[in-house]
Formats: structure tokens, C-alpha cells, sequence
């Protein structure tokens, strides 16, 4: 990593830890010492001030976060921040009270008035929304952040819905968000692969003093890449005869890259891409009610009939004389 991004991933460690030392920091960073004191000389001169404190729990600390004080913010840039808080707020993100907080203080750096705020009042994301406990959720997020910074192994208690709740050994490689929900993806030791872990069902954790050696390989973009959620198996060669209007529903999105997306006269089209997760491309699929027919592959046209067939007879056995 180049000295200006070490440095930074410095400045994230400081702001996530409070107070560490500096042969630790020399650690997490791969550097020497005193590649670290250039760095905090690097910092000082940006105007970030690092302090440092002697003794057997000593290290280095930030002084101060007005680091951030000097910058000069554009009406069009308070904008944008005004809507990411409401894209935080509107999906119940664990951090979106420290956001809060943070526009807050950042109102009363550039004396912006709560009628300028309200700018944004005409502005909603329209979600569902994650059910876990919001303190529990949000400082879930900050430790597992942090140990995919220092590259710390974490032991939790988890709770799969196809093993049920076992003890894991993971290596957190990175966080993301999808439907309302925080997920991280980890290498876990037990199964020997990178998995999707659901912040919500980790029923206990702690971050272990172990730390690890990231697969350099790794990229959250290809890991997700052709998944429509967050499903992982087997590779499909999808193509969908879709009517209008879900036709034009579907072509105003990007679901996977690369899709194709094939318009006839009648308004219709074909829709194809190579897709991962067939327990979602089933969803999707059947949301379409039916203004869809699966063209390709046969497997996937197979499940969905098996699928309607169990719709109709669960309707059959709740509500025999309607079918």
C-alpha cells in the first residue's frame, strides 16, 4: 500500500481503537516504527494532531477529530450529505445516529440553519428495513470494521438456518449492506471458504488478539459478481421472456453485468445475463407473476413449476373449496 494509503488506514486504526502503540501499529501496517513516527509527522501536517502517552497502557491517540474543520464545503456537496443521511436514516443503519451527530456538528461548524436542512425533507428511501437491536447492530458494525482494518480474527456464536447456531473461527474480510440488513464476508475456518455472515444472527463474538493474513485475492466486487442477492452457488444462463409492463420495469435496472436485454415492437422483451443465487433468481422470478416465462435453463423452469405446485396446494389445504 502506498504511504499516503497507510497513513489513512493509520488514521482509521486511531479513530477505531482510541489509544494503541506503536509497535502494534508497526504490526497492523507491516511497516518499522519508524515509518510510523513519518507518518504521524505526515498526519501533523495535514493538520490531523496525534498525541502520544507513556506508560504500560500508553500509545498513540487522536488529540482531536477538527481535522476536519478546514474544509470548504459547497452548497451542492451539503446537499448530498443531507440525502445520505436520509438514505441512512430511512433504512434503520446501525450508524445512522453517529451520522446524525456528526451533520450536527458539522451545522454548527458552517452555521448551517435547520431550515437549510429541510431541504431534504421532500426526500425519502423507500426500504424495508433491518429488525435487530440498533445498539447491539451498530456496535457490531464498529468492531467488525475495525478487526477487518487490523486483521484480527473474531470467535462468535452464529446462527445458520441450515446448521442452526455452532461456534465459528472467521477472518473478516469486508461489510456491506442489502436489504435493510449488515453483512460481512468472511474466510471461516470451519467450512474452509469465504461465507456471508448476517450481523443479526451473530448471537455473541469477540474479536481475538490472532490476527491474519488477508487473501490479497480478495475483491467484495467479484465475490458478489452475477449474484441478483446475496446467493451464492452454481452459475445460471438465465433468459426470460418477459411482457409488458414488468418488461419495462426490468429494463430500467441493472440486476447483473453484463445482461442482455433484447426490445420487440409488442413492448416485450428477452432478457438474458449469467446469474448466481437460485434461491433469489426463483423470487425475482416469481414476483413477475405471469408475465414471465423461463426460456433457459431447463432446471430453473423445472424448480418454479415445483414451486407453483406447492403454492397451489398450500391454498388447497387453507382454502380447498377455492381451487
Amino acid at each position: 500500500m502506498s504511504q499516503v494509503g497507510n497513513a489513512l488506514r493509520m488514521l482509521v486504526i486511531l479513530k477505531s481503537k482510541g489509544i494503541i502503540k506503536i509497535k502494534e501499529l508497526s504490526q497492523i501496517l507491516e511497516v518499522d516504527e519508524r515509518t510510523i513516527r513519518r507518518y504521524k509527522d505526515d498526519l501533523l501536517q495535514a493538520g490531523i494532531y496525534i498525541n502520544s502517552k507513556a506508560g504500560k497502557y500508553g500509545g498513540y491517540y487522536l488529540e482531536n477529530d477538527d481535522y476536519l474543520l478546514s474544509l470548504n464545503i459547497t452548497p451542492e456537496e451539503y446537499i448530498s450529505v443531507l440525502i445520505a443521511q436520509k438514505q441512512l436514516t430511512d433504512t434503520n443503519h446501525p450508524v445512522s445516529n453517529d451520522y446524525n451527530t456528526f451533520l450536527e456538528k458539522l451545522n454548527l461548524v458552517y452555521s448551517k440553519t435547520s431550515d437549510e436542512s429541510n431541504y431534504i425533507d421532500n426526500y425519502m428511501v423507500k426500504s424495508s428495513k433491518g429488525n435487530g437491536k440498533f445498539i447491539d447492530e451498530r456496535k457490531k458494525l464498529i468492531e467488525i470494521h475495525a478487526a477487518i482494518i487490523s486483521r484480527n480474527k473474531m470467535a462468535m456464536e452464529y446462527i445458520s438456518l441450515n446448521s442452526g447456531l455452532s461456534k465459528r473461527v472467521v477472518r473478516p474480510y469486508a461489510i456491506y449492506q442489502y436489504k435493510g440488513d449488515m453483512y460481512f464476508a468472511a474466510y471461516c475456518e470451519q467450512r474452509g471458504k469465504i461465507l456471508d455472515f448476517k450481523l443479526s444472527r451473530i448471537r455473541s463474538y469477540t474479536v481475538m488478539e490472532e490476527r491474519f493474513e488477508a487473501d490479497s485475492s480478495f475483491k467484495l466486487s467479484s465475490f458478489m459478481k452475477n449474484c441478483i442477492g446475496i446467493y451464492k452457488d452454481e452459475e445460471l444462463k438465465v433468459k426470460l421472456k418477459i411482457s409488458f409492463p414488468m418488461s419495462q420495469i426490468v429494463k430500467e435496472k441493472i440486476w447483473v453485468e453484463d445482461q442482455k436485454i433484447t426490445e420487440f415492437e409488442d413492448r416485450s422483451i428477452i432478457f438474458e445475463a449469467k446469474m448466481k443465487g437460485l434461491t433469489e433468481i426463483k423470487s425475482w422470478v416469481l414476483s413477475m407473476g405471469s408475465q414471465v416465462v423461463v426460456m433457459e435453463p431447463g432446471e430453473l423452469r423445472k424448480e418454479l413449476l415445483d414451486e407453483i405446485d406447492k403454492i397451489r396446494n398450500n391454498y388447497k389445504n387453507f382454502y380447498p373449496a377455492d381451487i
